[in-house]
Order: C-alpha cells, then structure tokens, then sequence
C-alpha cells in the first residue's frame, strides 16, 4: 500500500473561524459526529446516518465557499481526540497508486476532499467504488468527502459508483453573502492578530475576488507584507499589494 505524503493541515481553518450563517445545520452535523465519536451511531441527533446503507456524508457545493475548510475543521477536531482518521485530498490522486484504499475501511473516519477530481477516470472511480463497498459491509468507517458534482452527474461515468455514492446523506453548502464575507475576513484577521481598519476592510472586499479562497489568500499575503513593513493594514497597504497603485 502507497501512503500519501503526510499532509499538514491548515490550523487557522477551523470552526471557530467558519461563519456559519446559511450553513448552521452541516456545521452542527460535523460538531456532533467529532463529539459522538467513536460510538457515533448511538448519538443523539445522528441517527439518520445510522440507518444508511453506507454511512456517507457528503459537503455539496461550488468551488471555493467553504468545504475544506469544514473539512479541515473536522480533522483538526478528531486529531485533538485521538480518533483514528485519514484526510486524503482527491486533487493529488494522480500521484498516488491505485491501492492507497485498501485498508480504509478500518478507520473510524475517512476525510474525502474534492471527490470530483476523479470523475471519468475509470480505474480510480472503480478504487474508490470498491472502498465504499468494504465500508457498506463492515459499518465501521464514517466518510466524509466534498464534492462540487452531485452524486447523480454524468460525468462520474461509473454507475455503480453514482449508485454508491448516492447511499449516502448529502448537505449543501451555501455561499456567503456579503456580510458573511466580512465576518469571515474580520475572523481571519483577527486570529492572524491583524490590525485591520474598516477602511482597509471595505476597500479589501470591494476591489478583490469575491470568494472566500481568494480572500483568505490576499489576507495571508497582507499579513506578511503588514510584517515587513511593521505597519497597521491600511488602505494604501491593500492598494500595493492588489496592484491598484
């Protein structure tokens, strides 16, 4: 079996830095399955999951709104428990052999981030179908992936996988709105410990990308150069770095 780099997952993308307006119900799934664990199925509020064929959760939505990072929330949250689990991220499958799921089964929690990256890719659809057949049969392990694609979308080109992965219970996630937005950088910001004016603020979400991917990396980048030049964030500072002046 090949094991997959050992990956380091962000610290600040956890749920205390999620603003879970429009995404409460997920938000709280996640919360009680970490508080469940490892005796999940008995847990007040999960039974629904109890009584599926294959105990799949699936985070639903576009790209870049919020699915890793309660992915990753999930993780940082079974790390501290010492609950048995493996994060696999499906953009790298390529570099990867086909057996890397073997043996998964046997965790109480398998992370499945960007579950679409494999479509049409018949061996790996075929690899992961049959990992989530062992896990239907022995009840042990809980998934949890992100997908941009539904389970029904043709462009997994294995049936039986679709069937399998539609199994499972999906929960969509909503995008921001604008005031979401702001809360979320605010957050960010704050546990960065930046000095963040509300000029500075507005001027950032009016003139960058609008996604909460790219926010976070034009913050992390504001940071440093907030560093170097030990100063407060200012408007000029946000100009500089989007490339305005």
């Amino acid at each position: 079996m090949q094991l997959p780099l050992p990956v380091t997952l962000p610290i600040d993308e956890n749920f205390d830095s999620f603003v879970n307006v429009g995404n409460e119900e997920v938000v709280a799934l996640l919360e009680n399955i970490v508080i469940a664990l490892p005796d999940w199925r008995h847990a007040q509020g999960l039974g629904h999951l109890s009584t599926l064929k294959l105990p799949l959760v699936t985070l639903l939505g576009a790209s870049a709104i919020g699915k890793s990072h309660l992915l990753f929330a999930t993780c940082h949250q079974l790390a501290e428990k010492s609950v048995n689990h493996l994060y696999l991220n499906m953009n790298d499958f390529q570099a990867w052999s086909y057996d890397i799921f073997e043996g998964l089964e046997n965790l109480s929690v398998l992370a499945l981030d960007n579950v679409h990256a494999i479509a049409g890719d018949e061996r790996w659809e075929e690899a992961l179908f049959d990992l989530l057949n062992r896990v239907s049969e022995t009840q042990h392990t809980l998934v949890i992936c992100t997908s941009h694609l539904g389970p029904s979308n043709p462009a997994f080109t294995l049936p039986d996988l679709r069937s399998r992965l539609a199994w499972g219970v999906i929960y969509h996630v909503n995008q921001l709105d604008d005031a979401g937005r702001e809360e979320a950088v605010r957050l960010r910001a704050a546990e960065r410990g930046l000095k963040l004016s509300n000029q500075a603020l507005q001027f950032l979400l009016n003139h960058s990308e609008r996604d909460l991917k790219s926010l976070m990396a034009l913050l992390a980048r504001l940071d440093t150069r907030s560093l170097q030049e030990q100063k407060r964030l200012s408007v000029a500072m946000v100009k500089r770095e989007l490339g305005l002046i």
